[in-house]
């Protein structure tokens, strides 16, 4: 009885059940009481990808009319995953769910990983646990971008950490850059999850060359970031006529319509990411 108790303080096994799981229905259309425009929209742009032209740089949706399509958006990295797969095995709009469900999956590992590293495994499998089913356990088999960017974000952190406090620093800052810089031209609103480079930023123990190193190769994560979204988006927009992606405003306005909706705003915390009951916990 005791060694199979182990499996349950194993996080793969709980990974591999949740994975098994959400494997119910994965076939299904992305037809569903919430974010079909936006899975739909994803499929699309992928299946675009495949049948017109498959160049990254100009991501194209079917509800234009008689333009072309073109719009600006995220990066389309997951777009094109979905584009890649459907290539060699032919093109289904659940390859999208698989593919999240995968990485999200994997993220869930980094972030055991992680907080295991700095605390304990048995904290971290329980906030994990907590993780997995959350808003995360519908959010990481939809055909959308959010868990799967905030995975490769998670992964860049796991990454990014171990370059102040591990050897074989080199690797880990080019696995940090890459994995750092996939997330966040997937999706922006991910950037808060590095603020935890806060913590190696002011410790003392660091020196400086170190922090130096890692905040230029921060710096030029950002570039491709700011030239996509302040830059190319706004230039495919304005080139072919069509505007589809709301893609922010001003930081004065989003501060006005958090405070006017502050209880909206508010009940995103605690009661659609983990729900009233976990929260209170």
């Amino acid at each position: 009885m005791s060694s199979f108790l182990i499996y349950f303080r194993d996080i793969r096994f709980w990974i591999a059940l949740f994975f098994l799981m959400r494997l119910y229905g994965i076939t299904n259309p992305p037809l569903e009481a919430a974010h079909s425009w936006r899975q739909t929209t994803v499929c699309m742009v992928a299946r675009n990808f495949l049948e017109i032209e498959p160049n990254i740089f100009y991501p194209r949706i079917d509800i234009a009319g008689d333009k072309s399509g073109i719009t600006g958006m995220e990066f389309p990295i997951y777009n094109y995953a979905i584009y890649l797969v459907s290539n060699v095995f032919g093109y289904q709009h659940w390859y999208g769910r698989l593919i999240n469900l995968m990485v999200s999956s994997l993220g869930i590992y980094f972030f055991f990983s992680l907080v295991k590293r700095y605390f304990n495994p048995a904290l971290a499998l329980n906030a994990s646990l907590i993780l997995i089913v959350s808003l995360w356990f519908s959010y990481s088999r939809k055909i959308m971008p959010d868990t799967f960017a905030a995975s490769l974000a998670i992964i860049s952190l796991f990454y990014g950490l171990s370059y102040f406090y591990e050897k074989r620093r080199a690797v880990y800052l080019f696995l940090y850059f890459t994995f750092g810089l996939l997330a966040l031209l997937s999706k922006v609103p991910v950037i808060f999850l590095f603020s935890i480079f806060l913590i190696p930023v002011f410790d003392k123990n660091q020196s400086l060359n170190s922090k130096f190193i890692f905040s230029l190769t921060s710096l030029f994560m950002l570039i491709p970031v700011f030239i996509w979204y302040l830059y190319w988006v706004p230039y495919l927009v304005e080139e072919f006529d069509f505007w589809h992606f709301f893609m922010g405003g001003s930081i004065s306005d989003g501060i006005v319509a958090v405070v006017d909706n502050l209880g909206i705003a508010l009940k995103h915390f605690y009661a659609d990411s983990i729900k009233y009951i976990a929260f209170l916990f």
